[in-house]
């Protein structure tokens, strides 16, 4: 799903827990699918001028999901992850700032990498259940 405005990371989680649920994922770990997805979509509006994309397929066991972007990347990318460390709260304006440690929590697997040309690639993966996978 291509996303570019607010609206669009609405619509992305929607999709990613129906897709997640027609995997066979539970209904939390769908709720949990949608929150990755929701916190992915909302930085490609929020911290890129062009917006970006987020996948997600199935992979054997594994449920994927993709944000790519075309922003301006990170330093140090690995920091996406850390939250707002020492910090007390978010400044008025300011979002809490755990959308990144949220997605590590909430996933098996996730790293994130600067894209040649420009722009990040964060790529999580939750594993699909027992149950899930036999319904396949």
């Amino acid at each position: 799903m291509v996303v570019r405005h607010p609206v669009d990371s609405v619509v992305a989680a929607s999709l990613a827990r129906r897709f997640g649920r027609e995997s066979g994922l539970s209904a939390a770990s769908s709720a949990e699918v949608a929150l990755v997805v929701s916190e992915l979509a909302t930085n490609l509006v929020r911290h890129t001028r062009q917006g970006g994309t987020v996948e997600l397929w199935r992979e054997d066991a594994w449920l994927c999901i993709r944000a790519l972007d075309r922003g301006p990347g990170m330093t140090e990318p690995e920091r996406l992850f850390a939250g707002r460390e020492g910090r007390p709260g978010p400044l008025p304006g300011e979002s809490l700032g755990e959308g990144g440690a949220a997605v590590r929590r909430l996933t098996d697997e996730v790293r994130v990498s600067n894209r040649e040309g420009g722009g990040l690639e964060v790529f999580a993966r939750k594993r699909m259940t027992r149950e899930a996978r036999r319904t396949w």
